[in-house]
């Protein structure tokens, strides 16, 4: 089972305008410690796997002390982090549409109840 949203990020350019980058956010209950995103712009995608309890705590305050980090801007407004080895992507994220991603991945699979079947992964992964 999963759950999927699709909405607009702004990626911050470093001279600070902004452009929209379509997103796609998805959670699958057979992964249920990850949340993945997907950014498409201009026929290229990322793809982006973190943590959904990092996301949860980003929204309140700063987390992430690695290559993902979230924190409040405002009320409304996210900042998210991307860390690679060649440079940091930022994006601003309405802090509403992650709110209500997250509680949907919650009613899937709730906090706490979160189980990984590290056999069925492996024989999948050594197919």
């Amino acid at each position: 089972m999963r759950v999927a949203s699709r909405t607009v990020f702004d990626f911050v350019r470093p001279n600070g305008s902004t452009a929209p980058v379509e997103t796609e956010l998805l959670y699958q209950s057979e992964d249920p410690f990850a949340v993945t995103m997907k950014f498409r712009s201009g026929g290229s995608v990322a793809i982006w796997v973190m943590g959904r309890d990092l996301l949860a705590e980003g929204m309140s305050r700063r987390a992430g002390d690695g290559d993902v980090r979230l924190r409040p801007h405002s009320s409304r407004v996210l900042v998210l982090e991307l860390v690679s080895d060649r440079h940091m992507t930022v994006f601003r994220v309405p802090a509403g549409t992650l709110r209500k991603f997250l509680d949907a991945t919650w009613r899937l699979v709730p906090a706490g109840s979160e189980r990984f079947d590290a056999d069925a992964f492996l024989s999948t992964v050594l197919r």
